[in-house]
């Protein structure tokens, strides 16, 4: 376990100072060209005092070589940038990143639909540092169907795929993955799962969004719902207050253990704009991808702290949401 100084914290500073800031889940360009260009942005993340990153290396129709591509391409970058990041491998090396100042990056892939049945890629993406993984992302794919598609529930290749993502480490995130796909999944979990970038669906009507059942039979399995910071699934402004009242719901319904922060912060706006029109299956038009994409980004977190605590929130709640409850899943999921 990483310790940390639970002690009054006067500001959302004092507190980011003591406590693993996780955000488990942002966008980076999938074009190799225009990722390089967008890496050097993270700095202002680690600026931040964000501890942990999550960041995807493929998502939809993306394929499969050039997911392995993208994996290499930003291993290759953070490792030769030592002095501000660092690969998390292990859970023990947040303590790590947390003590030395740097930002730990972690992977992960937005659909299963590239491994095309084939579980011997789900290790291989996990010693590129791949550590979660979709199920499906919005479209229905071999494994699982997504949330813009008719739900069949999950096929017994995705059952499949569950039982291997366990065995190796990988964490199952449920994200865009339809309900009935995810109850199935949530239902045969061994170890926990995840909702990384997910908001309920009573504070902002979405498909994306996921209902309070959901919310909680993932609390069951142990695992952790990640608010999201984009203003489509938000319902009510890109602001901390917003944040703040979709993080205060998922507690109420969840419990304060299984609520953590994945703002899907997009690094390259424009980048997604044009993927929103050339993968129009993926984002049909008629839930408000036709809107421009405003989003909230981690280099202010801090932001969202200041309002909890305003709120009457504590040290220790806020120590659990910023990071805690997710190295909790990584120590309880990923290999040893």
């Amino acid at each position: 376990m990483v310790e940390t100084l639970f002690r009054e914290q006067s500001s959302a500073n004092d507190l980011l100072a003591d406590a693993i800031v996780w955000d488990n889940h942002a966008c980076m360009p999938m074009d190799m060209h225009d990722n390089l260009a967008f890496l050097p942005k993270l700095e202002e993340v680690c600026e931040a005092g964000v501890t942990v990153l999550s960041i995807n290396i493929g998502y939809g129709e993306v394929s499969l070589s050039d997911h392995f591509a993208l994996a290499e391409q930003m291993r290759a970058w953070i490792t030769a940038h030592p002095d501000r990041f660092m690969m998390i491998d292990k859970a023990r090396d947040v303590a790590e990143a947390k003590r030395s100042g740097r930002l730990g990056i972690v992977f992960d892939i937005e659909g299963a639909a590239p491994l095309a049945g084939d579980l011997s890629l789900v290790e291989q993406f996990y010693r590129r540092g791949v550590r979660w993984m979709l199920l499906a992302y919005n479209r229905r794919n071999w494994a699982a169907s997504g949330v813009h598609d008719d739900d069949v529930g999950l096929s017994q290749d995705g059952y499949d795929l569950i039982r291997e993502m366990e065995r190796v480490g990988m964490v199952v995130c449920l994200s865009h993955t339809a309900p009935r796909s995810a109850f199935d999944a949530l239902r045969y979990a061994k170890k926990p799962m995840i909702f990384s970038h997910s908001n309920l669906a009573r504070l902002a009507p979405h498909p994306r969004n996921i209902s309070d059942d959901l919310a909680r039979a993932c609390a069951d399995t142990g695992g952790v719902i990640g608010v999201n910071g984009l203003e489509i699934f938000l319902n009510g402004g890109v602001t901390a207050e917003r944040l703040a009242d979709h993080v205060e719901a998922l507690a109420q319904v969840v419990g304060i253990d299984h609520v953590g922060i994945g703002l899907d912060h997009v690094f390259d706006i424009p980048g997604l704009e044009r993927e929103k029109q050339s993968m129009i299956g993926a984002f049909p038009p008629d839930c408000g991808y036709e809107t421009p994409t405003r989003c909230f980004p981690p280099t202010r977190i801090d932001e969202i702290v200041e309002v909890l605590l305003q709120r009457g929130w504590h040290g220790d709640d806020l120590h659990k949401l910023l990071g805690g409850n997710w190295l909790r899943v990584a120590q309880k999921c990923w290999a040893t």
